[in-house]
């Protein structure tokens, strides 16, 4: 009985080698190396002298989207269009995650071109142009920290003082009092959360805000003790929308998750961690999952040639995926056999489609902000309203 018994230990062996050896080759190919290459740091210390120049915002040329450019933000999916920016009721303050390339340095020039920050237009194609059916699109560029520097608190805190600086501009100079939405991903979700705790909530502003979707980043489900509750609805407003997208059954996502130093109460923290707040975007709530046909379209993550205008993008993948929220991640099911543009290096290596965080969920998202600012701007008139019958008592 012995001998079926080594002969299965090493065929089982065998197995799991080649498992393994196809598995390096897959991280070879799709560029594995330069993913890990990409995350060393510079090679000299971070010296605030060497900082590039702070943007003026008062410039064109300090935004990457800019109501009135038709750039690629207000590009469109068959079958959508972009609402007329003049009739537009809300905006949206869109803060963008890291696209510089590389970590050569600590933190990257605001004005970095294409070519040094390959993701502008892909941030702009597949997820600025998610708001583009509801609202008029800012967003500010900024002096990023590089991949490596998002644990630099230094280089955090350039990034930061830039989107900071943005937004008191758009406020002053651009919003005009209209309702707002924030938005962010990534690195910009780290700095929306302090955006929201140092400049909207307890202040007038917040009555503007009509909800903040800080999506593919570390979000505490906190936020409801300091004014900013969850949502909890497809037209739940003054709210906070947040998750991060993670093949069934793996858990690579908890690095974007897990162990974060964040902005909580006016200071940098690490302790008390609160766990990552997640809403389905699908369904709206934290608690209720969705089967794939409630998914009403997934727009692929944007391949070159890009351009530099508006432009027609591919048609939307309905029922690509369910989704649900589990351990503080949103598990998804995209089969390999998905259409090219929803499998990337990230998820075959760690299961975390972090890189297609909007566009997995594109239709769902711009029907959403559609329907919430119409929510927003109701819940207003009936503020409205009770207010003039109080006047008049």
């Amino acid at each position: 009985m012995s001998w079926p018994k080594r002969r299965w230990c090493r065929t089982t062996l065998i197995a799991l080698a080649s498992v393994v050896v196809a598995g390096l080759i897959a991280f070879t190919a799709i560029g594995g190396w330069g993913l890990i290459a990409s995350l060393r740091g510079p090679d000299h210390a971070y010296d605030p002298r060497a900082v590039p120049p702070a943007p003026d915002y008062a410039a064109s040329e300090a935004w990457l989207a800019l109501p009135g450019r038709n750039g690629l933000e207000r590009s469109t999916p068959v079958g959508l269009a972009a609402i007329d920016e003049r009739a537009a009721l809300a905006d949206v303050f869109f803060v963008h995650p890291t696209t510089f390339k590389g970590s050569a340095v600590w933190v990257a020039p605001f004005d970095a071109s294409d070519a040094a920050a390959p993701l502008n237009p892909v941030v702009l194609l597949g997820q600025v142009s998610v708001f583009n059916g509801c609202c008029r699109l800012y967003a500010p560029r900024y002096r990023q920290a590089t991949l490596a520097a998002l644990k630099e608190p230094r280089a955090m805190q350039v990034a930061y003082s830039d989107v900071a600086a943005a937004f008191r501009y758009y406020i002053a100079h651009l919003n005009h009092g209209r309702s707002f939405i924030i938005a962010s991903h990534s690195q910009g979700t780290a700095h929306a959360i302090r955006l929201l705790q140092a400049e909207i909530l307890g202040s007038p502003l917040q009555r503007q805000l009509v909800a903040a979707y800080l999506i593919g980043g570390y979000v505490p489900d906190t936020f409801g003790d300091i004014g900013l509750p969850m949502c909890v609805g497809a037209r739940h407003t003054g709210c906070v929308i947040s998750y991060n997208t993670s093949q069934a059954g793996r858990t690579g996502a908890r690095m974007i998750t897990d162990n974060k130093t964040y902005w909580w109460r006016g200071a940098l923290t690490t302790q008390g961690r609160s766990d990552a707040l997640c809403v389905n975007p699908l369904t709206w709530r934290p608690d209720r999952p969705a089967a794939a046909d409630a998914n009403p379209g997934s727009l692929p993550f944007p391949a070159a040639p890009f351009g530099s205008v508006a432009k027609r993008m591919p048609a939307l993948v309905p029922q690509l995926t369910a989704a649900k929220c589990r351990g503080h991640l949103l598990e998804v099911d995209i089969p390999w056999s998905a259409p090219a543009g929803f499998n990337d290096k990230l998820s075959w290596v760690f299961g975390s489609y972090h890189l297609n965080d909007y566009g997995i969920f594109y239709a769902a998202i711009r029907q959403n902000a559609i329907d919430r600012v119409a929510a927003w701007r109701s819940d207003a008139a009936a503020a409205g309203n009770q207010d003039r019958e109080r006047n008049t008592l």
